[in-house]
């Protein structure tokens, strides 16, 4: 989920009277399974990913058609997909439009898809948590990666475990292919920091070091919805699950509590006055103005500005570390989907293979500043000529993990999370008490519609 998209928690929770535990239900319940969209035969079908090399003779195969997509606006790919649209009416001569939206949108805009019976979109995109209540209604991409010989080669190894069969359980289907992947990224300097540490003992240890004279050690967004990033990474470091399989909740364990007496630690002794109230874009300036060693946060608030002399103080003196001890936090995987009402199904997956393909990987990267999903486009020499830093975030990328992976109630949970976090972190309440209200609502959501399949990560 792209908690990096927006810290505010109470927009969410506005979101979540539309789309909670009883929309999605209905939602399922209104898009129940029937049977597969056909798959039209492939007799004159080229590669997806030769889109712009298709032969002039055969260039015109979708002349007519018009895909129209639903998704997240605001996010770096969006003018990727319009450069690749454009690639792709020239070689099929169809036409692609694009409804972005708020991400707080998304969900009431999709019931509305749903429940109108009268397909206005093709093509969804956006985090593939949506799937976990919207895959009845979505095209299973299977059969259509085998027929278009889709390259499934060199994705961060979480896209294929989280990315097929775990929408609903269903083993062997996958809903979507990713455009982007993304998870929170710890930057430091480099001037003061010559080896980032390992542990979390000595991370804390160089906190301390580096917290004098006014300079802080470390800052990171203390709005509530982006602790829960900070809290994964500390917890997920420790060895555990956030539930059992049979769905109890974990995270108010001794190890739960650990993580947050780590924030807490982490905020009253080594971060800058007034940080719990911070966004992402006030942690990522008390960064580019050298009043911290370390941020915890997500790239793209960032990245643009840390080697513009115009707006960093620390250029060429930073670099970006994995968390101790593997830690990470959720991993994000924006997805691009067809809806199953679809009339142009074959369509809407080549330009979606193109649009996700080897090929336009690293145009991704070195255009449009995107995170490829693909990890061997990471290590191409001409990305890593403009980003040499990328190998030690692809160590992060592959140990990643989405946040309640195959929840139909996920939204519901982290914000339950966001919230317990936020008043431990306040100190309204103990790290053990607002994890065990946070367990508590955990449990009654999961309750209301309990998956039929074990949780796992």
């Amino acid at each position: 989920m792209s908690d990096e998209n927006n810290g505010k928690i109470l927009s969410r929770r506005d979101f979540l009277r539309w789309a909670g535990v009883a929309g999605g239900a209905a939602l399922m319940a209104g898009c129940a399974p029937a049977a597969p969209a056909p798959v039209a035969p492939a007799a004159t079908a080229v590669p997806a990913a030769a889109a712009t090399a298709v032969p002039a003779e055969a260039a015109k195969k979708y002349a007519g058609v018009t895909l129209r997509g639903l998704g997240q606006g605001g996010v770096a790919y969006n003018p990727a997909l319009v450069a690749f649209a454009q690639d792709f009416e020239a070689a099929t001569g169809a036409k692609v439009e694009f409804d972005d939206q708020p991400w707080e949108q998304l969900m009431p805009k999709l019931q509305a898809e749903l429940a109108a019976g009268q397909p206005t979109y093709d093509f969804f995109y956006g985090d593939i948590e949506f799937q976990y209540s919207t895959y009845p209604a979505l095209q299973d991409f299977t059969p259509l990666i085998e027929k278009y010989n889709y390259d499934m080669e060199g994705f961060f190894e979480p896209v294929y475990k989280f990315g097929e069969g775990v929408a609903g359980g269903l083993a062997g289907q996958r809903f979507g292919l990713p455009i982007r992947i993304g998870a929170c990224w710890v930057f430091y300097r480099t001037d003061l920091i010559k080896e980032f540490p390992k542990t979390w003992d000595a991370y804390y240890k160089l906190l301390a070091e580096q917290t004098t004279g006014g300079k802080y050690g470390v800052a990171f967004a203390g709005v509530a919805a982006q602790l829960v990033k900070i809290f994964l990474a500390r917890y997920w470091s420790m060895g555990d699950p956030l539930m059992m399989p049979d769905w109890t909740p974990l995270i108010n364990s001794e190890k739960g509590v650990k993580a947050v007496n780590m924030m807490l630690d982490a905020l009253k002794n080594y971060a800058p006055p007034g940080m719990l109230g911070w966004d992402n874009p006030d942690a990522s300036n008390a960064f580019l103005n050298g009043d911290v060693a370390v941020l915890e946060g997500w790239a793209s608030f960032i990245l643009p500005s840390l080697d513009d002399p115009n707006k960093s103080k620390v250029v060429g003196n930073w670099s970006v570390a994995q968390f101790p001890e593997n830690g990470t936090g959720n991993l994000t995987q924006h997805n691009m989907d067809i809806f199953k009402a679809s009339k142009n199904v074959d369509a809407a997956f080549e330009y979606i293979a193109y649009c996700t393909g080897l090929e336009t990987s690293k145009r991704l990267m070195l255009e449009f500043k995107e995170e490829s999903p693909r990890e061997v486009t990471w290590g191409d020499p001409e990305v890593l000529k403009t980003a040499p830093y990328l190998p030690e975030v692809a160590k992060q990328y592959a140990v990643g993990k989405p946040f309640t992976p195959g929840l139909a109630q996920w939204l519901e949970l982290f914000i339950a999370l966001a919230e317990g976090l936020s008043s431990a972190m306040s100190e309204q309440a103990t790290p053990q008490a607002a994890l065990d209200a946070t367990a508590k609502k955990w449990t009654e959501a999961i309750n209301q519609a309990k998956p039929d399949f074990e949780y796992k990560e």
